[in-house]
């Protein structure tokens, strides 16, 4: 492929989407959403294991003479690779003369890091990481507003104790699996990054090797800022009814008691304080 890859992972709700359109401002990167990379890898080794099993069988049942062997486990993430590359020079943009990068966003990248590792061991890929309940606040206004009946039937503890055991069980995937990733492996906080967006940018355009200078940046931020995806609200002007629903980092405060805080952080395994977000 004539780009560089890269990946951008996250627990979902925190913050991949707003990142991904960022990165997509700049001049020197493609990066366009979610291609449900994982889904097709996780079916082409299901395929792979039904296929090498017929060879099998057809060697032992129906001729003596099949010289065919199995497939090995590099040749399925070479057909992995080939499919991904496939996805990704589909959204190269060609209206961007400079562009070098091009990546896809997918929060579940979070708990495949060995498999991008063997598929593309020269791809850098950003995590980043938000206060778990900032992500099940988020994540519950989200499903009210495409699934609302389920969603209110269940109850938001319900819904709660699912989000963290969650939310917990794919950061410690993560945290188990990025050493594999050695320095091609980035962590940016999504509160810091709203709070202080520049120097949270060029250390992620810097770790990707792209143009970090202060009015490229400044444009990034202006083209996907709250006020430009919500379509004129500013932060905090909240629409129920938006992807983009308020573009805040502490909405959790309003919504959750110490007592459903201390649960979270015991259904997500005591993420929460191992990540620093209590005390």
């Amino acid at each position: 492929m004539t780009y560089s890859p890269f990946f951008v992972s996250g627990v979902p709700k925190s913050g991949t989407t707003w990142l991904g359109r960022l990165l997509d401002s700049h001049p020197e990167i493609s990066c366009k959403g979610e291609a449900c990379m994982h889904a097709f890898i996780k079916s082409l080794i299901a395929i792979s294991n039904e296929y090498n099993g017929l060879l099998l069988g057809r060697s032992d049942k129906f001729s003596d003479s099949n010289e065919f062997p199995p497939l090995n486990e590099a040749e399925v993430y070479d057909m992995g690779r080939y499919f991904i590359e496939l996805r990704l020079k589909s959204i190269a943009d060609p209206g961007k003369a400079d562009l070098k990068l091009v990546g896809e966003k997918d929060p579940y990248h979070v708990v495949n890091f060995p498999a991008l590792n063997k598929m593309f061991p020269e791809a850098k890929v950003i995590h980043i990481i938000r206060d778990g309940r900032g992500v099940v606040v988020s994540a519950w206004h989200h499903n009210l507003r495409i699934t609302a009946q389920g969603v209110q039937t269940a109850g938001f503890d319900k819904f709660m104790d699912e989000a963290a055991g969650q939310w917990g069980a794919m950061h410690r995937r993560a945290r188990e699996t990025a050493h594999l990733l050695g320095g091609r492996y980035l962590e940016v906080r999504y509160e810091d990054l709203l709070a202080d967006p520049l120097p949270q940018l060029k250390k992620v355009l810097d770790h990707l090797g792209a143009d970090s200078g202060e009015e490229v940046m400044r444009r990034c931020l202006e083209a996907a800022s709250f006020e430009k995806l919500s379509k004129g609200r500013a932060a905090g002007q909240e629409d129920s009814k938006s992807f983009f629903r308020k573009g805040i980092a502490d909405d959790w405060k309003t919504h959750m008691t110490p007592t459903q805080i201390q649960r979270f952080d015991a259904r997500s395994g005591g993420m929460l304080g191992e990540l620093g977000y209590l005390g």
